[in-house]
C-alpha cells in the first residue's frame, strides 16, 4: 500500500512523540516542552501478552485526537502513565485485541528502491533521535530532502537530454535547486516556499553554534511551516525542540513523500 504525504506525516508525528526526548548537554538549560495527557478514550489491547494498548489521545501538544499506542516500556514518560493509567481502570474496561483475518491480505507491489533508501533513511534519523541531537536531526532531514531534489533535477536533465532540450549546469547548493526545479515545474510556488523555510533552518542549524529560536529566519520558517502544513492539529509552542521535532521533521517528511512519488514517474 502507497504512503501518502498525509499518513506519513502523521507516523512521523506520533513516532516523534515516543523517541525525540530531551536536548544534548550543550543544550541541557533549554528543556523541551512536557507532554501533558488532556484525554484518552476507547483503550484497546494491542497484542496478545498485554503489553500494548491503542487508545485515541489529546495532549496539550495537540488540537484534536490521535491514535497513540502506549506500553509500560515506552521510552517516554507519559506513554509509560497512559498505559499506567489505563490498565488501572481510569479510562474504563480495555476492550479485547482485535482478532486476526485468517484470510492472507492481497499481495503489494515491491516497493521501488528509492522507498528501500527512504527506510534507510528513517532509521538513521532515528539513531539521531536516540542520540537526543535535535541538530544533527535538522540538517540529517535537510540533506535528505536536498538529495530527493537533486535527483528530480537530474531525471528532468536525462529526459530533456533525450528530446534534445538544452538544460544549463547542474545547480551546485540547495537554494539553486529549490529555484530549478520551481523553474522547470517540478515543483510548485508553494513547495518551493516550504522547501526555502527548510533550507534556511537547516543552515542556522549548520551554521550557528547557539542555535535558537531568536537565530536569524529560525522561529518566522517554524511559524510558516506550522500554519501551511500543521496548523490543524498541533498547537503551536515556542519551544525550539518541539518546534524541530514536531514541525520541521513532518514537514520535510512530507515534501520527501511527495517527491519521491514524482521520481517514480520517472521510473527512479
Amino acid at each position: 500500500m502507497p504512503i501518502t504525504a498525509t499518513t506519513f506525516s502523521l507516523r512521523l508525528r506520533l513516532l516523534n512523540l515516543h523517541h525525540f526526548s530531551a536536548f544534548n548537554a550543550g543544550y541541557a538549560e533549554t528543556l523541551m516542552i512536557k507532554t501533558k495527557v488532556l484525554s484518552v478514550r476507547n483503550p484497546q489491547w494491542a497484542d496478545e501478552n498485554h503489553t500494548a494498548i491503542n487508545c485515541l489521545v489529546r495532549t496539550n501538544t495537540l488540537h484534536q485526537e490521535v491514535p497513540f499506542t502506549a506500553s509500560s516500556y515506552d521510552s517516554e514518560s507519559h506513554g509509560r502513565e497512559i498505559f499506567v493509567r489505563c490498565v488501572a481502570g481510569e479510562f474504563g474496561e480495555i476492550a479485547p485485541m482485535e482478532p486476526k483475518l485468517s484470510q492472507q491480505p492481497p499481495s503489494q507491489p515491491e516497493p521501488s528502491a528509492i522507498y528501500h533508501r527512504l527506510e534507510k533513511f528513517l532509521l538513521e534519523a532515528n539513531r539521531e533521535n536516540s542520540r537526543s541531537s535535535f541538530r544533527s536531526v535538522v540538517i540529517v532531514w535537510g540533506s535528505l530532502l536536498d538529495n530527493v531534489l537533486d535527483e528530480m533535477l537530474e531525471a528532468e536533465a536525462f529526459r530533456a537530454s533525450a528530446t534534445g532540450e538544452v538544460r544549463g549546469r547542474p545547480p551546485r547548493t540547495l537554494d539553486a535547486r529549490i529555484k530549478r526545479a520551481l523553474r522547470e515545474g517540478l515543483i510548485d510556488q508553494e513547495d518551493a516556499e516550504r522547501c526555502h523555510h527548510i533550507r534556511r533552518i537547516r543552515n542556522a542549524a549548520a551554521h550557528e553554534w547557539d542555535l535558537s529560536l531568536e537565530s536569524e529566519n529560525v522561529l518566522p520558517s517554524l511559524r510558516a511551516l506550522h500554519e501551511v502544513d500543521h496548523s490543524e492539529l498541533l498547537v503551536f509552542h515556542e519551544d525550539l525542540g518541539f518546534l524541530l521535532q514536531q514541525v520541521y521533521s513532518a514537514s520535510c517528511g512530507m515534501l520527501v513523500m511527495k517527491f519521491i512519488d514524482r521520481l517514480s514517474a520517472f521510473g527512479r
